[in-house]
């Protein structure tokens, strides 16, 4: 599982292999059942986890009872309640398990040390927290701007084969709609497709 996070890293960045041992020797891989919790609200979260294995989402739950999703992560993916990572704040959401899985969990103590000792760290966690960001702003335009058949048709090139993985009525939180609805936005893309 080392291999993978190396290979995550070197999509973005050079490490010289004393620097790949000395990130190695910091690591751990957790394995994690589906339905774990990798996150809960309430206690600040000091962890992001690269997922290696598996499918995870993070999602809020509403005062009325209904969850609302906010990220799906699977193989190559980071997740956390980053505003709580970054803020030391109470988190708000879940990060659970949907898949048995594995993670690569990066304790905030940690990556600031190798930050220091592997200053490349700084540009590929700098390059991954843009690409988020960029993501985060396309969505929230998305949710407010497009069609629902637009934003499941976006669902569908962000995260291929993801829907294989997951039930229906996720896919439709996620999109911010019914599930009875993304039955018909669902049928609307596939006569598209054929």
């Amino acid at each position: 599982m080392y291999d993978f996070f190396l290979a995550s890293l070197r999509k973005y960045i050079n490490i010289s292999p004393e620097e790949a041992d000395l990130l190695m020797s910091k690591l751990t891989v957790r394995k994690v059942r589906k339905k774990q919790w990798l996150v809960t609200p309430g206690e600040p979260c000091k962890t992001q986890y690269l997922v290696s294995q598996g499918c995870f989402r993070a999602y809020f739950l509403h005062e009325n009872g209904n969850q609302h999703i906010t990220k799906f992560a699977s193989e190559g993916w980071w997740i956390t309640d980053i505003e709580s990572f970054f803020n030391g704040t109470a988190a708000t959401l879940y990060v659970e398990a949907l898949e048995d899985g594995e993670v690569i969990p990066v304790h905030n103590d940690i990556l600031e040390q190798l930050y220091e000792q592997v200053p490349q760290l700084n540009k590929y966690f700098r390059l991954v927290y843009q690409k988020a960001l960029v993501h985060c702003s396309q969505r929230v335009l998305r949710t407010i701007s497009a069609s629902a058949t637009e934003h499941y048709e976006r669902f569908l090139a962000l995260y291929p084969n993801l829907e294989q993985r997951i039930p229906q009525y996720m896919v439709a939180s996620y999109l911010g709609i019914t599930p009875e609805f993304f039955s018909k936005v669902k049928m609307q893309v596939m006569r598209k497709v054929t």
